[in-house]
């Protein structure tokens, strides 16, 4: 029975990642304060799941042209240097302050979200809108943080 629940917590974890909000952020809750397994473990097994899932979406992105690359090469490295150092320090953390800085972690994304919200919806004083529309698969433009658009090669709308 543990297995099903095992299972059900990567699928919810995995349909959150497809949405594109970090399966992480509710993977791992849900391997340690429902199914009980340690901090550290939880992590590792959230890190090798993402591994599996982004090496074919990172394929796609590029064949899709979807990947900023000034953007992913100003990121990319600061990225690899602290997940390098965080590796090499990792172990000699005790799982309860992982878990604690994991949840502060969450704490300081919610409400930087809900203050980011809070400020668009001041701004505008008509009804809230988000700042663009979603992407719809028949009309697909997409913006970099560099500002530039990505156009997927196939159009769904030709």
């Amino acid at each position: 029975m543990k297995t099903i629940w095992f299972v059900l917590a990567g699928a919810a974890g995995g349909v959150i990642a497809g949405m594109g909000m970090g399966g992480g952020t509710l993977t791992i809750p849900l391997l340690t304060l429902a199914l009980g397994v340690e901090q550290k473990l939880a992590q590792a097994i959230n890190l090798i799941a993402f591994v599996v899932m982004a090496a074919p979406v990172l394929v796609i992105h590029f064949k899709n042209r979807l990947v900023d690359m000034p953007a992913l090469f100003k990121t990319a490295q600061p990225a690899l240097a602290g997940s390098a150092l965080c590796a090499w320090f990792a172990p000699e953390v005790p799982s309860e302050i992982l878990a604690r800085c994991f949840g502060g972690f969450l704490i300081v994304l919610g409400l930087w979200q809900a203050g980011k919200t809070v400020k668009q919806k001041m701004r505008s004083k008509k009804n809230f809108k988000p700042k663009s529309a979603p992407s719809s698969a028949l009309n697909c433009r997409i913006l970099g943080a560099s500002g530039r658009e990505y156009y997927p090669k196939q159009r769904f709308d030709e």
